[in-house]
């Protein structure tokens, strides 16, 4: 479906048809906004036609998921920036898809696959409640694009920021392999989130710096807040990875502080049974001649001997800090 709006200084007009598009950008503060939800082959073949966008551009719309990318033609440029949703899939916590832009002197084209954006919808709602600032160029209709479609990362990546200090809390109070389970789902969700936004990071970067020549005033500065922007959301993912490897670590002491506890009781008990074995195995001897050997009370007084040695034994090692 392509929905168009032309705006003005002072109104909006929409379905507006394309045949003569250039006729209805003529003169001053006038920005054509065509809006395609749904990817459609056709639709975009005819907007490639119009508007002579290229067919390299149309192919990357048309195409499944490719990672940020920016091409430069004579009087547009084309970039495909990366939208980000949670996924229902046990195995991917983030589910990619794109918004697929065209941006010229006077007009600008979304090419988006869903029927909602929550990117493009922010972008063009506020040019419809305050259509003049077309004036300032169809540049700040894609800042205000970039900008909701960062907005929208950082739900994501707060709701893994709050996950893993949780995470770590619980950790703290008692580690199990459900906690550990956990803590690798999070780490693959930070890592998958960082690959996908990489080079959503590179590409704002680059139009901050690069200048097009159909495109007048200094573009810089509308990215500069975008660009900073992704710079946050890769520090709080930056924290989140230094917390979950804190949280792995302290797993990993725990289960060495009580493996050496178990290690410790079991060494004691071996060697008190190890000293008992030792007097009893005495008895077991063929000698005649041994102490308490033939007395009436010899096994009473065997075992009230071996029970005081053995109290002794623990309260020795007590005194040593072994127990």
């Amino acid at each position: 479906m392509i929905k168009t709006y032309l705006f003005t200084k002072q109104e909006v007009q929409e379905d507006v048809p394309l045949e003569d598009w250039r006729s209805l950008i003529e003169g001053d503060c006038k920005l054509l906004w065509v809006d395609v939800r749904g990817v459609n082959e056709e639709e975009l073949r005819r907007l490639a036609e119009l508007f002579g966008l290229h067919s390299v551009a149309i192919d990357s719309c048309l195409d499944a998921y490719r990672r940020p990318h920016l091409y430069d033609f004579a009087d547009h440029f084309y970039v495909n920036l990366t939208l980000v949703k949670r996924s229902n899939s046990a195995s991917h916590g983030v589910k990619p898809s794109e918004l697929h832009l065209f941006a010229g002197e006077n007009f600008i084209i979304t090419v988006v696959k869903d029927q909602h954006n929550d990117a493009v919808d922010g972008a063009l709602k506020e040019f419809l409640d305050t259509p003049a600032i077309c004036s300032h160029g169809s540049m700040h209709a894609v800042y205000l694009l970039a900008e909701d479609l960062v907005e929208t990362y950082f739900p994501l990546v707060e709701n893994l920021d709050a996950e893993a200090d949780k995470l770590e809390t619980a950790m703290m109070e008692k580690a199990d392999k459900a906690l550990v389970n956990k803590l690798f789902v999070l780490k693959h969700r930070g890592f998958e989130l960082r690959k996908l936004l990489g080079p959503q990071r590179d590409i704002f970067n680059e139009i901050s710096r690069r200048e097009f020549p159909f495109i007048h005033g200094d573009n810089r500065v509308y990215f500069q807040d975008a660009y900073s922007r992704m710079i946050r959301i890769f520090d709080i993912l930056d924290t989140v990875r230094e917390v979950l490897s804190n949280s792995l670590d302290v797993y990993l002491s725990s289960v060495s502080n009580h493996l050496n506890e178990i290690m410790k009781v079991l060494t004691v008990a071996a060697t008190i049974l190890m000293t008992l074995s030792l007097i009893t195995g005495f008895y077991g001897m063929n000698f005649v001649h041994l102490p308490w050997l033939h007395a009436p009370n010899a096994f009473r007084n065997i075992c009230v001997f071996m029970l005081a040695l053995m109290a002794g034994m623990l309260l020795w090692f007590r005194r040593k800090g072994w127990l």
